[in-house]
Protein backbone atom coordinates (compact mmCIF):
# COMPACT_ATOMS: atom_id res chain seq x y z
CA UNK A 1 0.00 0.00 0.00
CA UNK A 2 1.43 3.35 -1.05
CA UNK A 3 2.19 6.16 1.34
CA UNK A 4 -0.51 8.48 0.06
CA UNK A 5 -3.12 5.72 0.03
CA UNK A 6 -2.15 4.79 3.57
CA UNK A 7 -2.73 8.34 4.74
CA UNK A 8 -6.08 8.50 2.97
CA UNK A 9 -7.36 5.25 4.43
CA UNK A 10 -6.04 5.51 7.96
CA UNK A 11 -6.44 9.12 8.88
CA UNK A 12 -8.60 12.18 8.62
CA UNK A 13 -6.07 14.21 6.68
CA UNK A 14 -8.53 15.40 4.04
CA UNK A 15 -11.16 16.41 6.58
CA UNK A 16 -8.32 17.96 8.55
CA UNK A 17 -7.15 19.93 5.56
CA UNK A 18 -10.69 21.00 4.66
CA UNK A 19 -11.26 22.30 8.19
CA UNK A 20 -7.94 24.08 8.37
CA UNK A 21 -8.05 25.26 4.78
CA UNK A 22 -11.60 26.54 4.54
CA UNK A 23 -11.81 28.13 7.98
CA UNK A 24 -8.23 29.41 7.92
CA UNK A 25 -8.97 31.14 4.62
CA UNK A 26 -11.97 32.69 6.36
CA UNK A 27 -9.69 33.82 9.19
CA UNK A 28 -7.29 35.35 6.69
CA UNK A 29 -10.20 37.08 4.93
CA UNK A 30 -11.34 38.62 8.22
CA UNK A 31 -7.78 39.68 8.98
CA UNK A 32 -7.47 41.30 5.57
CA UNK A 33 -10.73 43.12 6.25
CA UNK A 34 -9.20 44.34 9.51
CA UNK A 35 -6.29 45.97 7.73
CA UNK A 36 -8.29 48.67 5.94
CA UNK A 37 -10.24 49.36 9.12
CA UNK A 38 -7.04 49.84 11.11
CA UNK A 39 -5.19 51.68 8.36
CA UNK A 40 -7.99 54.12 7.71
CA UNK A 41 -8.46 54.73 11.44
CA UNK A 42 -4.89 55.28 12.65
CA UNK A 43 -3.02 55.95 9.38
CA UNK A 44 -0.15 54.08 7.79
CA UNK A 45 2.47 55.74 10.02
CA UNK A 46 0.92 54.49 13.29
CA UNK A 47 0.16 51.17 11.61
CA UNK A 48 3.89 50.53 11.36
CA UNK A 49 4.44 50.94 15.11
CA UNK A 50 1.40 48.79 15.94
CA UNK A 51 2.82 46.07 13.66
CA UNK A 52 6.24 46.21 15.34
CA UNK A 53 4.77 45.87 18.85
CA UNK A 54 2.55 43.06 17.60
CA UNK A 55 5.69 41.27 16.39
CA UNK A 56 7.37 41.74 19.78
CA UNK A 57 4.28 40.32 21.51
CA UNK A 58 4.20 37.29 19.24
CA UNK A 59 7.90 36.78 19.98
CA UNK A 60 7.02 36.61 23.68
CA UNK A 61 4.30 34.11 22.76
CA UNK A 62 6.87 31.98 20.92
CA UNK A 63 9.03 31.91 24.06
CA UNK A 64 6.07 30.99 26.28
CA UNK A 65 4.87 28.20 23.98
CA UNK A 66 8.41 26.79 24.10
CA UNK A 67 7.93 24.70 20.97
CA UNK A 68 4.88 22.87 22.36
CA UNK A 69 2.72 24.04 19.44
CA UNK A 70 4.91 21.74 17.33
CA UNK A 71 6.11 18.92 19.58
CA UNK A 72 2.72 18.81 21.30
CA UNK A 73 0.92 17.92 18.07
CA UNK A 74 2.92 14.75 17.59
CA UNK A 75 2.86 13.87 21.30
CA UNK A 76 -0.92 14.35 21.55
CA UNK A 77 -1.47 12.30 18.38
CA UNK A 78 0.47 9.38 19.89
CA UNK A 79 -1.38 9.31 23.26
CA UNK A 80 -4.84 10.58 22.30
CA UNK A 81 -6.43 7.17 23.05
CA UNK A 82 -4.94 6.98 26.56
CA UNK A 83 -6.76 9.43 28.84
CA UNK A 84 -4.21 9.19 31.65
CA UNK A 85 -1.24 9.98 29.44
CA UNK A 86 -3.26 12.59 27.55
CA UNK A 87 -4.15 14.39 30.79
CA UNK A 88 -0.55 14.33 32.00
CA UNK A 89 0.77 15.69 28.72
CA UNK A 90 -1.94 18.36 28.42
CA UNK A 91 -1.37 19.86 31.85
CA UNK A 92 2.41 19.49 31.71
CA UNK A 93 2.42 21.63 28.58
CA UNK A 94 0.22 24.25 30.22
CA UNK A 95 2.15 24.22 33.48
CA UNK A 96 5.27 24.95 31.46
CA UNK A 97 3.54 27.74 29.58
CA UNK A 98 2.08 29.37 32.70
CA UNK A 99 5.49 29.44 34.39
CA UNK A 100 7.10 31.06 31.35
CA UNK A 101 4.17 33.48 30.98
CA UNK A 102 4.60 34.61 34.60
CA UNK A 103 8.27 35.29 33.94
CA UNK A 104 7.43 37.26 30.77
CA UNK A 105 4.83 39.42 32.55
CA UNK A 106 7.33 40.21 35.31
CA UNK A 107 9.83 41.36 32.69
CA UNK A 108 7.22 43.62 31.06
CA UNK A 109 6.30 45.13 34.43
CA UNK A 110 9.98 45.80 35.06
CA UNK A 111 10.17 47.59 31.70
CA UNK A 112 7.20 49.69 32.78
CA UNK A 113 9.01 50.87 35.89
CA UNK A 114 12.09 51.93 33.93
CA UNK A 115 9.78 53.79 31.54
CA UNK A 116 11.13 52.60 28.18
CA UNK A 117 9.80 54.22 24.98
CA UNK A 118 6.38 53.06 23.79
CA UNK A 119 5.74 51.17 27.04
CA UNK A 120 1.99 51.77 26.69
CA UNK A 121 2.05 49.93 23.37
CA UNK A 122 3.74 46.98 25.12
CA UNK A 123 1.39 46.93 28.12
CA UNK A 124 -1.72 47.08 25.97
CA UNK A 125 -0.42 44.15 23.92
CA UNK A 126 -0.51 41.83 26.96
CA UNK A 127 -3.76 40.14 25.77
CA UNK A 128 -1.84 38.92 22.70
CA UNK A 129 0.74 37.27 24.96
CA UNK A 130 -1.92 35.74 27.23
CA UNK A 131 -3.86 34.45 24.22
CA UNK A 132 -0.77 32.69 22.87
CA UNK A 133 -0.26 31.12 26.29
CA UNK A 134 -3.77 29.62 26.31
CA UNK A 135 -3.89 28.76 22.59
CA UNK A 136 -4.81 25.03 22.44
CA UNK A 137 -4.18 24.50 18.73
CA UNK A 138 -1.65 21.74 19.47
CA UNK A 139 -4.35 19.71 21.26
CA UNK A 140 -7.10 19.96 18.65
CA UNK A 141 -4.64 19.36 15.83
CA UNK A 142 -3.19 16.32 17.60
CA UNK A 143 -6.60 14.71 18.11
CA UNK A 144 -7.69 15.81 14.61
CA UNK A 145 -10.77 17.68 15.78
CA UNK A 146 -10.23 21.06 14.22
CA UNK A 147 -13.68 22.31 13.27
CA UNK A 148 -14.50 23.79 16.68
CA UNK A 149 -11.06 25.31 17.16
CA UNK A 150 -11.00 26.97 13.76
CA UNK A 151 -14.55 28.21 14.14
CA UNK A 152 -13.59 29.83 17.45
CA UNK A 153 -10.52 31.30 15.79
CA UNK A 154 -12.72 32.82 13.11
CA UNK A 155 -15.11 34.22 15.73
CA UNK A 156 -12.14 35.65 17.61
CA UNK A 157 -11.05 37.60 14.53
CA UNK A 158 -14.60 38.83 13.96
CA UNK A 159 -14.95 39.92 17.60
CA UNK A 160 -11.65 41.82 17.37
CA UNK A 161 -12.90 43.57 14.25
CA UNK A 162 -16.15 44.53 15.98
CA UNK A 163 -14.29 45.86 19.03
CA UNK A 164 -12.06 48.00 16.84
CA UNK A 165 -15.02 49.31 14.86
CA UNK A 166 -17.29 50.11 17.81
CA UNK A 167 -14.95 50.65 20.78
CA UNK A 168 -11.75 52.14 19.39
CA UNK A 169 -11.41 55.92 19.54
CA UNK A 170 -8.52 57.41 17.55
CA UNK A 171 -7.74 60.03 20.21
CA UNK A 172 -7.31 57.28 22.83
CA UNK A 173 -4.05 56.03 21.30
CA UNK A 174 -3.13 53.51 18.59
CA UNK A 175 -1.93 51.04 21.27
CA UNK A 176 -5.57 50.03 21.82
CA UNK A 177 -5.48 48.23 18.46
CA UNK A 178 -3.26 45.42 19.76
CA UNK A 179 -5.35 45.26 22.93
CA UNK A 180 -8.51 44.51 20.94
CA UNK A 181 -6.68 42.13 18.59
CA UNK A 182 -5.47 40.16 21.60
CA UNK A 183 -8.74 40.22 23.53
CA UNK A 184 -10.68 38.54 20.74
CA UNK A 185 -8.24 35.64 20.69
CA UNK A 186 -7.96 35.44 24.47
CA UNK A 187 -11.71 35.14 25.02
CA UNK A 188 -12.29 32.41 22.46
CA UNK A 189 -9.09 30.49 23.23
CA UNK A 190 -10.24 30.33 26.86
CA UNK A 191 -13.60 28.95 25.73
CA UNK A 192 -12.09 26.13 23.64
CA UNK A 193 -9.45 25.49 26.33
CA UNK A 194 -12.11 24.72 28.95
CA UNK A 195 -14.21 22.88 26.36
CA UNK A 196 -11.27 20.57 25.71
CA UNK A 197 -10.90 19.83 29.42
CA UNK A 198 -14.55 19.03 30.05
CA UNK A 199 -15.53 17.42 26.75
CA UNK A 200 -12.54 15.10 26.53
CA UNK A 201 -12.54 14.47 30.28
CA UNK A 202 -9.00 15.64 30.80
CA UNK A 203 -8.25 15.14 34.46
CA UNK A 204 -6.49 17.81 36.48
CA UNK A 205 -2.85 17.02 37.16
CA UNK A 206 -0.76 18.73 39.85
CA UNK A 207 2.34 20.41 38.58
CA UNK A 208 5.09 17.84 38.01
CA UNK A 209 8.37 19.71 37.91
CA UNK A 210 10.20 16.69 36.52
CA UNK A 211 7.91 16.55 33.46
CA UNK A 212 8.13 20.34 33.06
CA UNK A 213 11.90 20.06 33.23
CA UNK A 214 11.81 17.37 30.54
CA UNK A 215 9.87 19.68 28.20
CA UNK A 216 12.32 22.50 28.86
CA UNK A 217 15.20 20.16 28.08
CA UNK A 218 13.76 18.27 25.11
CA UNK A 219 12.42 21.38 23.39
CA UNK A 220 15.51 23.52 23.99
CA UNK A 221 16.69 23.27 20.38
CA UNK A 222 13.14 23.65 19.10
CA UNK A 223 12.47 26.85 21.05
CA UNK A 224 15.86 28.23 20.07
CA UNK A 225 14.92 27.57 16.46
CA UNK A 226 11.49 29.17 16.83
CA UNK A 227 12.84 32.30 18.51
CA UNK A 228 15.58 32.82 15.98
CA UNK A 229 13.13 32.19 13.12
CA UNK A 230 10.69 34.75 14.52
CA UNK A 231 13.44 37.31 15.05
CA UNK A 232 14.70 36.61 11.56
CA UNK A 233 11.20 37.12 10.12
CA UNK A 234 10.66 40.35 12.09
CA UNK A 235 14.27 41.60 12.21
CA UNK A 236 13.88 44.09 9.40
CA UNK A 237 10.73 45.50 11.00
CA UNK A 238 12.61 45.99 14.27
CA UNK A 239 15.49 47.69 12.45
CA UNK A 240 13.20 49.95 10.41
CA UNK A 241 11.46 51.07 13.58
CA UNK A 242 14.72 52.58 14.75
CA UNK A 243 16.39 53.61 11.48
CA UNK A 244 13.64 54.83 9.17
CA UNK A 245 10.72 57.22 9.15
CA UNK A 246 7.11 56.20 9.94
CA UNK A 247 6.10 56.34 6.26
CA UNK A 248 8.68 53.75 5.21
CA UNK A 249 7.95 51.60 8.27
CA UNK A 250 4.21 51.74 7.60
CA UNK A 251 4.56 50.88 3.91
CA UNK A 252 6.89 47.96 4.64
CA UNK A 253 4.59 46.77 7.45
CA UNK A 254 1.69 46.60 5.01
CA UNK A 255 3.65 44.29 2.69
CA UNK A 256 4.82 42.28 5.68
CA UNK A 257 1.23 41.78 6.85
CA UNK A 258 0.19 40.51 3.43
CA UNK A 259 3.00 37.93 3.55
CA UNK A 260 2.11 37.05 7.14
CA UNK A 261 -1.44 36.28 6.04
CA UNK A 262 -0.12 33.85 3.44
CA UNK A 263 2.19 32.33 6.05
CA UNK A 264 -0.92 31.60 8.15
CA UNK A 265 -2.30 29.52 5.30
CA UNK A 266 0.99 27.62 4.93
CA UNK A 267 1.05 26.97 8.67
CA UNK A 268 -2.53 25.67 8.41
CA UNK A 269 -1.41 23.28 5.69
CA UNK A 270 1.51 22.16 7.86
CA UNK A 271 -0.73 21.50 10.87
CA UNK A 272 -3.20 19.64 8.64
CA UNK A 273 -0.71 17.02 7.49
CA UNK A 274 1.73 16.95 10.42
CA UNK A 275 -0.01 14.54 12.86
CA UNK A 276 -0.81 12.05 10.10
CA UNK A 277 2.65 12.22 8.58
CA UNK A 278 4.22 11.75 12.02
CA UNK A 279 2.24 8.53 12.52
CA UNK A 280 2.62 7.23 8.99
CA UNK A 281 6.36 7.95 8.90
CA UNK A 282 6.82 5.36 11.64
CA UNK A 283 4.82 2.84 9.63
CA UNK A 284 6.34 3.41 6.19
CA UNK A 285 9.52 5.46 5.98
CA UNK A 286 10.42 4.28 2.47
CA UNK A 287 7.80 6.32 0.61
CA UNK A 288 8.46 9.64 2.38
CA UNK A 289 10.62 11.05 -0.45
CA UNK A 290 7.96 10.17 -3.05
CA UNK A 291 5.25 11.84 -0.98
CA UNK A 292 7.44 14.90 -0.36
CA UNK A 293 8.30 15.36 -4.04
CA UNK A 294 4.68 14.96 -5.15
CA UNK A 295 3.46 17.47 -2.58
CA UNK A 296 6.21 19.96 -3.49
CA UNK A 297 5.11 19.86 -7.14
CA UNK A 298 1.55 20.65 -6.10
CA UNK A 299 2.71 23.48 -3.83
CA UNK A 300 5.00 24.86 -6.52
CA UNK A 301 2.27 25.14 -9.16
CA UNK A 302 -0.21 26.66 -6.70
CA UNK A 303 2.11 29.34 -5.36
CA UNK A 304 3.55 30.29 -8.76
CA UNK A 305 0.00 31.17 -9.80
CA UNK A 306 -0.49 32.99 -6.50
CA UNK A 307 2.74 34.97 -7.01
CA UNK A 308 1.50 36.12 -10.41
CA UNK A 309 -1.75 37.33 -8.88
CA UNK A 310 0.10 39.12 -6.08
CA UNK A 311 2.50 40.85 -8.47
CA UNK A 312 -0.05 42.06 -11.00
CA UNK A 313 -2.64 42.88 -8.33
CA UNK A 314 -0.34 44.85 -6.01
CA UNK A 315 -1.84 48.26 -6.81
CA UNK A 316 -5.38 46.97 -6.33
CA UNK A 317 -4.45 45.31 -3.02
CA UNK A 318 -3.00 48.55 -1.66
CA UNK A 319 -6.04 50.50 -2.86
CA UNK A 320 -8.41 48.10 -1.13
CA UNK A 321 -6.44 48.06 2.12
CA UNK A 322 -5.60 51.73 2.51
CA UNK A 323 -8.25 53.49 0.42
CA UNK A 324 -5.48 55.35 -1.42
CA UNK A 325 -2.67 54.67 -3.85
CA UNK A 326 0.66 54.16 -2.09
CA UNK A 327 3.39 53.45 -4.61
CA UNK A 328 5.94 52.41 -1.99
CA UNK A 329 3.58 49.79 -0.53
CA UNK A 330 2.78 48.52 -4.03
CA UNK A 331 6.47 48.17 -4.78
CA UNK A 332 7.06 46.17 -1.59
CA UNK A 333 4.20 43.81 -2.39
CA UNK A 334 5.52 43.23 -5.92
CA UNK A 335 9.04 42.48 -4.70
CA UNK A 336 7.82 39.94 -2.13
CA UNK A 337 5.36 38.21 -4.48
CA UNK A 338 7.62 35.15 -4.82
CA UNK A 339 8.24 34.86 -1.08
CA UNK A 340 5.21 32.58 -0.39
CA UNK A 341 6.47 30.17 -3.08
CA UNK A 342 9.79 29.64 -1.30
CA UNK A 343 8.08 29.45 2.09
CA UNK A 344 5.78 26.71 0.80
CA UNK A 345 8.60 24.73 -0.80
CA UNK A 346 10.49 24.74 2.50
CA UNK A 347 7.51 23.53 4.54
CA UNK A 348 8.04 19.80 4.04
CA UNK A 349 11.73 20.18 4.88
CA UNK A 350 10.68 21.56 8.25
CA UNK A 351 8.16 18.77 8.76
CA UNK A 352 10.84 16.19 7.97
CA UNK A 353 13.05 17.53 10.75
CA UNK A 354 10.11 17.47 13.16
CA UNK A 355 8.89 13.94 12.45
CA UNK A 356 12.46 12.68 12.81
CA UNK A 357 12.87 14.58 16.11
CA UNK A 358 15.84 16.37 14.57
CA UNK A 359 15.38 19.53 16.61
CA UNK A 360 19.13 20.14 16.61
CA UNK A 361 19.07 20.39 12.82
CA UNK A 362 16.30 22.96 13.04
CA UNK A 363 18.42 24.88 15.50
CA UNK A 364 21.45 24.86 13.19
CA UNK A 365 19.28 26.06 10.31
CA UNK A 366 17.70 28.84 12.31
CA UNK A 367 21.03 30.08 13.67
CA UNK A 368 22.53 30.11 10.18
CA UNK A 369 19.52 31.96 8.78
CA UNK A 370 19.50 34.37 11.71
CA UNK A 371 23.14 35.31 11.12
CA UNK A 372 22.44 35.70 7.41
CA UNK A 373 19.47 37.95 8.28
CA UNK A 374 21.61 40.17 10.49
CA UNK A 375 24.21 40.65 7.77
CA UNK A 376 21.69 41.09 4.96
CA UNK A 377 19.45 43.42 6.96
CA UNK A 378 22.39 45.60 7.94
CA UNK A 379 23.55 45.73 4.32
CA UNK A 380 20.09 46.75 3.10
CA UNK A 381 19.76 49.51 5.70
CA UNK A 382 23.20 50.94 4.90
CA UNK A 383 23.42 50.57 1.13
CA UNK A 384 20.03 49.82 -0.46
CA UNK A 385 17.37 52.33 -1.42
CA UNK A 386 14.11 52.09 0.59
CA UNK A 387 12.16 51.22 -2.59
CA UNK A 388 14.13 47.95 -2.79
CA UNK A 389 13.66 46.88 0.85
CA UNK A 390 11.16 44.21 -0.19
CA UNK A 391 13.98 42.18 -1.74
CA UNK A 392 15.33 41.57 1.76
CA UNK A 393 12.46 39.18 2.53
CA UNK A 394 12.91 37.41 -0.81
CA UNK A 395 16.64 36.88 -0.23
CA UNK A 396 15.95 35.51 3.27
CA UNK A 397 13.44 32.92 2.06
CA UNK A 398 15.75 31.73 -0.72
CA UNK A 399 18.59 31.49 1.79
CA UNK A 400 16.32 29.48 4.11
CA UNK A 401 15.92 26.73 1.51
CA UNK A 402 19.64 26.68 0.72
CA UNK A 403 20.62 26.47 4.40
CA UNK A 404 18.07 23.74 5.18
CA UNK A 405 19.18 21.58 2.26
CA UNK A 406 22.83 22.10 3.19
CA UNK A 407 22.30 21.10 6.83
CA UNK A 408 20.21 18.07 5.87
CA UNK A 409 22.82 16.85 3.39
CA UNK A 410 25.75 17.64 5.67
CA UNK A 411 24.36 15.69 8.59
CA UNK A 412 23.47 12.70 6.45
CA UNK A 413 26.95 12.41 5.04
Amino acid sequence: MGYIHSIRSKSGIFLNFFNLGFIQISNIAVQLLLFPIILRTIGIESFGLVTVINAYSLLAGVFINYGTNQSGIKDIALVKDNNTLLSQLFFTIYHTRFLLCSLSVLIILALYWVDIPYINYILFALPIILAETINPIFFFTGIEKLTLYNTSNLLAKISSALMIIFLFKPDAGAYWINFYLGMGNLIFYCIVFFYAIFHYQIKWQPIAYKRVKNILKENSYLISNNITVHIQQSFFLFVLQGFSNPTILGAYSLGDKVISSVRMLIVAFTYAIYPNVAIQYKVDKANWIHYKNKMNRWLGISFILFAMGLFFGADLIVQLLTGTQNQLSSTYIKTVSLVPLFMALNTLNMIEFLIKNQYKKLFYCSVGLFLFSLLTGSFFILFIEPTQFGFYTLFIEIAAIVIVLFVAKKKQA
